[in-house]
Formats: C-alpha cells, structure tokens, sequence
C-alpha cells in the first residue's frame, strides 16, 4: 500500500514536515478510516449511474432537437416536455425532503432541550 502521508501518527514529527499541517490538523487526518471495498464499489455505481443519466439527458435536451423527427433514435427517449418536468419534480422532492428532515431534526432538538430544563 503506497502512503502519501495521510496516514501518519499522531506525534509523529513527520506528520508536520510531509503534509505541511499543524500537529493538531496531522493528527485528525490519520485518524479518518479508509473507505472499504464495498464503500468503494457502492462510490463507482453511483459515479456510473451518474454519468448515464448525465449522457441521457445531455443526448435528449441537446442532441435530440437537431436530429429528423422521423428517425428512430427518437423512439428510445421521451416527449421533450418530460425534458423539463421530470428535473422539476425532482428539485421539488428533494426540496420536500430536506425540509421534512430540517423540521424533525428541529422539533427533536426542542423535545431534548425541554427535558433537559
């Protein structure tokens, strides 16, 4: 396994002269884990997912609209409404939902500090 100096520790005089950190800055990067094979191939799917939808849409927003109505590459994507109102409710669920959990962990938050008092 080939070090790049993250994984030094804490104390180490190294720590300081190879990462050009402060001994407390050192000391918190030798503690973070490394990530794990699963970690790993979970990363990769999401990173290939990513760029097939990314591809998809870029081919269906950008591409589609200089190519013949009639060719028959037009029947492997959607109407190009769908172009618009699928990131649309996309953004909306995802608004939604960082919303709801700012609200729990809020509420929750109020719940602890008025036991605590």
């Amino acid at each position: 396994m080939v070090s790049l100096g993250w994984d030094v520790g804490v104390g180490d005089p190294r720590s300081v002269l190879e990462t050009g950190l402060g001994q407390s800055e050192a000391g918190l990067l030798s503690r973070r884990p490394m990530a794990t094979g699963t970690d790993q191939v979970v990363g990769l799917g999401l990173v290939a997912v990513s760029l097939i939808i990314f591809t998809y849409y870029t081919a269906w927003v950008i591409l589609l609209p200089f190519i013949d109505s009639q060719h028959v590459i037009h029947k492997y994507f959607l109407p190009r409404a769908y172009a618009v109102a699928i990131p649309l409710a996309a953004g909306l669920l995802l608004l939604l939902f960082v919303g709801l959990f700012i609200t729990y962990v809020m509420l929750k938050n109020q719940k602890v500090t008025k036991k605590a008092q």
